[in-house]
């Protein structure tokens, strides 16, 4: 490896692990209570979808197998996050909805998401910003054809 992509794999890296730590940490200090980065994002999932999506959706949403989301799923429920119901078509398949502490998550989640980036933009030129919209915006774009194939 180049020294430049020596450089540009250890902050890629870094910057992944400070993201998921900084959020964690944040939702604890907001809510008061342990949520993991993964489930705020199947609440957040399941909010966004107006409470009214199944398990295999919300596998979809977040390229994650079904097993991993049904394991979460119960853990959410045990927890009092989430609500299942029988779906009406299909008695085997179950619809999620968030409780009103699901809710709660969901809007710290959001609030995180708005306060991180407005607070990481805020020192920013105006050229800055477009610098780095540009280049995490090609950085999305070659993940997203990586993951889909």
């Amino acid at each position: 490896m180049s020294e430049f992509e020596t450089h540009l794999n250890t902050l890629l890296v870094d910057v992944f692990h400070k993201i998921l730590r900084f959020e964690e940490v944040t939702l604890k200090s907001i809510l008061g209570m342990s949520i993991t980065v993964t489930e705020a994002h199947i609440l957040d999932v399941i909010g966004k979808h107006n409470e009214n999506i199944t398990v295999s959706e919300v596998a979809s949403t977040l390229n994650v197998s079904v097993p991993t989301v049904t394991v979460a799923v119960k853990k959410l429920q045990s927890k009092g996050f989430i609500t299942k119901t029988s779906c009406a078509d299909d008695g085997r398949r179950f619809i999620i909805g968030l409780t009103e502490s699901g809710k709660k998550i969901c809007r710290a989640h959001d609030l995180f998401h708005r306060k991180m980036v407005r607070d990481l933009s805020r020192d920013l030129s105006d050229a800055e910003k477009e610098v780095l919209l540009s280049g995490v915006k090609k950085l999305n774009d070659f993940f997203g054809k990586k993951a889909e194939g």
